[in-house]
């Protein structure tokens, strides 16, 4: 008997996946030239994926765990090496699918996704390259193959004339090797016509793979059938179109009591019309641009829904979002939509995925705990994104898009068939602008997706005047006219300030406006700590009164959303904050003073005022120029900003008068994604596509010259993180910790239940840890070299190195950093 698992046969686990990945494929609508040629290859994957498993080494290493025995374990001798199942069987499967595909490219594409289904792509012509070793490695496994077992699973699980056991070793190697081959492999590489179909074809069949075999050994190891497999993985669940309608009646939302609410109304009616009459078939990137405040969020929901009904296809909702920190409002709003309705709010209709999120996959909320399954299922779904309802970060989906790991792409094949909301989208850095225009477009139309651009401020990766995206919100110009509640002050901009001039200014001002919240935004920790301790001096001396508020990311995330929460309950608050602030922070000032920053930022800081539309005031935004006098009087904001991104900032805000109205908010940004467009230079885009396209996956993705691509803020330092055991709570919190990594991981099983524990305790554990520079840390925490982990400052060592008001505390001469 040959098997594949601890007391699982082989043939029977292969069975499964075949026919689990089998109807995912057959369930996904594809618009591929070569659909039956894709199936075809899918197919081989699916079925050989494990045929090295047949070999007498892995069997042996199989009988030699299950036995569990140190002394059995001496007497029997394997090589470890010999036993490894990948390369055989994708060289198998290699020679299965040269004599049924047509398409030699498929081929190859069948044998990377076996050979590195247990591992992460490389480029393509490593992975295709064999030196000496491991031609006699493979030699040596394929002359232990039972092949006359692999016959007859062919024979029983699969419809192909197709028989291992007629392979000649000799005859598979001279086919792999000859030039012939290369040849292929060189004129596959130096076509410079081709598009993006290897690259989606290749991530979507290793994505299936990957999730179906998975899931079918989890499955298993945890005493469920097949049947219940397929139950969880199969089943999607109805969300009708109305589900937003329904609500906003309960809410009262459709009927408006005020100005602001009927244009709210007058946006949601708009961008549903335009739903109802898509052209669903070509019109795929779409967008809705309208001003912060407007009821993008319901408004897009709805859309989504109601397309999804349309088209007659249960396309997955995966909403996307720049920031972490944001996505538990959006989250709570979709929960409180599905909550409203005859759907239980469970697992399979929302999840949201981050990395503070703790991996939990139920079916039913009100018995949430009685009826959640093992972490490691939990986890396995969650990562895949199995639900109707995805709400996640731009890190989560991007690097699923693009990506060479095995962790990451197991998701793929549920981004497929799906409705994607970028929400923000002026985050994605101007130099992948190209890629995101080319490859979406693309994913779009052969994945039969839809995308769709939710911001204020729309940056030009799509040409509306060109037709590459349908606006929704058809009369934007006129919701952004209405939208007038602010005025942005530019009067100081053309004179820069220190830091000591700029507290003099604000102390003015504090004092003028006394009956005013004031909101200050800074660009470096360093800068809005000096103007804190400046303002608190003031205060604490009768000068000026108010609740002073200190918000960055020098505080713990605990203490940050306490106060954030507390933001509107006094009658005057002085927020003193770094951009963090920005980031989806839903908060409401009278005054706001903005640093210098690019343009999308300063717009996102002019949300935080005058947010709920005061008719009988207009809140009013300073932009200042705050220079480093300490460093040649450098802006503080180039510490931070790209300065192509400032540089085109400042040329547009010279040339506007000292007062913009927030109607002419929509024509600035105009100008200013038109001017990103006209002089960014595509380079790395283009870098990019070409390795895409040529299937160099581990030179193409996570690194570029600086680091992880895609990052939203860019920096150079190297981090540490800090566990601040700043009350009793935090203390219990890091024993918990501690006795969570004294479990022993000798196997699968322990690793993953140290992991489930620590999930347990993961969003409360991170409540109490900053990050930081290196730099920064080593100045106060000399007598321990700094762990890659979490670095535990003891109750005995917080006084020293952190203040309950701002934070980990900063030298005197202390690097400017976002941190």
């Amino acid at each position: 008997m040959i098997y594949s698992h601890p007391d699982k046969l082989l043939i029977d686990h292969l069975n499964n996946v075949y026919k689990l990945g089998k109807e995912i494929f057959l369930r996904k609508k594809l618009n591929f030239d070569n659909q039956e040629e894709i199936e075809k290859a899918l197919a081989i994957i699916l079925l050989a994926h494990d045929f090295g498993k047949a070999t007498d080494y892995f069997q042996q290493k199989l009988k030699e765990s299950s036995q569990n025995n140190a002394e059995s374990s001496k007497q029997i001798e394997f090589n470890l090496e010999l036993s490894k199942h990948s390369h055989i069987s994708a060289l198998l499967a290699y020679q299965f699918a040269e004599q049924i595909l047509e398409d030699k490219t498929l081929v190859w594409i069948v044998f990377i996704n076996i050979y590195r289904h247990h591992s992460n792509f490389k480029d393509l012509d490593i992975m295709l390259k064999f030196d000496d070793s491991d031609w006699l490695k493979l030699e040596k496994q394929f002359r232990s193959l039972d092949l006359n077992e692999l016959d007859k699973i062919t024979a029983e699980i699969s419809d192909f004339d197709f028989k291992p056991s007629s392979i000649d070793f000799d005859e598979l190697k001279n086919n792999f090797t000859n030039w012939r081959f290369r040849k292929k492999l060189r004129t596959f590489k130096n076509n410079s016509s081709k598009d993006f179909n290897y690259y989606l074809i290749s991530n979507l069949l290793f994505s299936i793979l990957i999730f179906a075999d998975k899931a079918e050994a989890i499955f298993y190891s945890k005493g469920y059938s097949f049947e219940d497999l397929k139950k969880v993985t199969l089943n999607r669940k109805n969300l009708p179109g109305d589900l937003v309608d329904n609500y906003r009646k309960i809410k009262g939302w459709d009927q408006a009591d005020s100005k602001i609410n009927q244009r709210r109304n007058e946006i949601y009616d708009e961008v549903i019309d335009q739903v109802e009459n898509l052209n669903f078939k070509d019109e795929r990137i779409l967008s809705v641009n309208v001003p912060t405040g407007a009821g993008k969020t319901i408004s897009v929901l709805s859309a989504a829904l109601k397309l999804r009904n349309r088209t007659f296809q249960d396309f997955r909702i995966i909403y996307a979002l720049p920031f972490t920190s944001i996505i538990d409002q959006n989250y709570d709003v979709f929960l409180d939509v599905l909550n409203h309705s005859t759907i239980k709010a469970d697992s399979t209709s929302i999840i949201k995925h981050h990395y503070l999120n703790a991996k939990e996959y139920y079916f039913n909320e009100e018995e949430k705990e009685s009826q959640k399954l093992d972490y490691d299922i939990a986890r396995h779904l969650i990562e895949s994104w199995q639900s109707e309802i995805v709400v996640t970060t731009f890190v989560q989906l991007l690097h699923s898009i693009f990506s060479n790991r095995n962790r990451s792409l197991i998701k793929f094949n549920n981004i497929s068939n799906s409705i994607i909301i970028l929400d923000e989208v002026q985050n994605i850095p101007h130099k992948y602008w190209k890629l995101i225009k080319e490859f979406l477009s693309d994913m779009a139309e052969k994945l039969n997706c839809y995308f769709i651009f939710l911001t204020a401020t729309m940056p030009l990766i799509y040409n509306e005047n060109k037709k590459e995206i349908k606006e929704l919100a058809i009369s934007k110009k006129e919701h952004f006219n209405f939208f007038d509640r602010i005025n942005l002050d530019t009067s100081m901009f053309d004179q820069s300030l220190t830091v000591d001039q700029f507290k003099d200014y604000i102390e003015e001002e504090l004092i003028e406006f006394n009956n005013q919240g004031f909101l200050i935004i800074l660009n470096t920790i360093k800068s809005s700590i000096e103007l804190y301790n400046h303002i608190e001096k003031l205060i604490s001396e009768e000068v000026i009164e108010g609740d002073l508020i200190y918000l960055s990311t020098n505080i713990i995330p605990k203490e940050r959303q306490k106060r954030i929460n507390e933001i509107g309950k006094q009658r005057r608050q002085i927020i003193v904050s770094t951009q963090m602030v920005e980031a989806g922070v839903d908060i409401d000032l009278d005054r706001v003073y903005r640093d210098f920053a690019p343009l999308d930022s300063i717009n996102q800081s002019c949300g935080r005022c005058n947010r709920n539309f005061d008719p009988d005031s207009k809140g009013i935004v300073k932009l200042i120029r705050l220079i480093n006098e300490n460093h040649n009087n450098k802006e503080y904001a180039s510490y931070i900003y790209d300065g192509f991104l400032l540089k085109i900032t400042s040329d547009i805000i010279t040339e506007l008068p000292d007062i913009v109205g927030e109607k002419y908010f929509f024509e600035m940004n105009q100008k200013y994604f038109n001017k990103i467009d006209q002089l960014k230079s595509d380079d790395n885009s283009e870098a990019l596509i070409s390795k895409i396209k040529n299937l160099k996956y581990e030179k193409s993705f996570f690194k570029d010259e600086k680091g992880e691509i895609f990052r939203l803020i860019a920096d150079d330092y190297n981090t540490v993180n800090l566990f601040m055991a700043a009350d009793e709570e935090s203390q219990e919190l890091w024993e918990d910790y501690k006795e969570i990594s004294a479990l022993e991981s000798n196997n699968i099983e322990d690793f993953m239940n140290k992991k489930s524990k620590f999930e347990n305790i993961k969003k409360e554990f991170l409540s109490y840890v900053i990050t930081i520079p290196k730099f920064t840390a080593e100045k106060h925490i000399e007598d321990e070299q700094l762990k890659n982990n979490f670095n535990y400052i003891s109750p005995f060592q917080i006084e020293d190195v952190y203040n309950l008001s701002t934070g980990f505390k900063r030298g005197k001469i202390e690097r400017e950093t976002f941190f």
